[in-house]
């Protein structure tokens, strides 16, 4: 969804970085559906019930340190990050800048130290995700009814 690739973002002239992601324009030119950016906000500032307030802004802090230290963009550092997992990220890219920057996550690892600092800061955030995109039913219309699934 982009939101720990340092996608959305703002930089205008007079917020902090503190204020980026709680800023109404950081989402502002999204192409996301309305379902969806809500989520994408409820994780950016928090809810004030399940997600604190700041959401993953602390995770999104320290994964920009981490590109600023390698002269990586924090988009570059989120897939790594999935490479040294064992995974193989899929990212999508519109543009070839995109693209470009998709690329420049390969043919380099983050430290375990790095990695390490991602998931404590991380597990520190208090929550885990289960929206912005991501299936949160147990059934899926399929042109003849619903049909139900379990992950058990």
């Amino acid at each position: 969804m982009g939101l720990l690739t340092g996608k959305y973002t703002n930089t205008s002239p007079g917020l902090s970085k503190e204020d980026t992601l709680s800023s109404p324009l950081s989402l502002s030119n999204s192409r996301r559906s309305k379902f969806e950016l809500k989520d994408l906000e409820r994780y950016a500032n928090g809810d004030g019930t399940r997600i604190p307030a700041g959401g993953v802004t602390p995770l999104l802090r320290t994964m920009e340190r981490i590109a600023m230290d390698r002269g990586k963009t924090v988009a570059q550092v989120a897939l790594n990050y999935i490479i040294c997992k064992g995974a193989v990220p899929i990212p999508g890219a519109r543009t070839a800048a995109q693209y470009v920057d998709n690329m420049g996550a390969l043919h380099w690892r983050l430290t375990e130290e790095e990695v390490t600092q991602m998931e404590n800061e991380a597990d520190d955030l208090g929550f885990s995700f289960d929206g912005a995109g991501f299936k949160r039913s147990d059934a899926k219309f399929v042109g003849y009814g619903m049909e139900k699934w379990s992950m058990t």
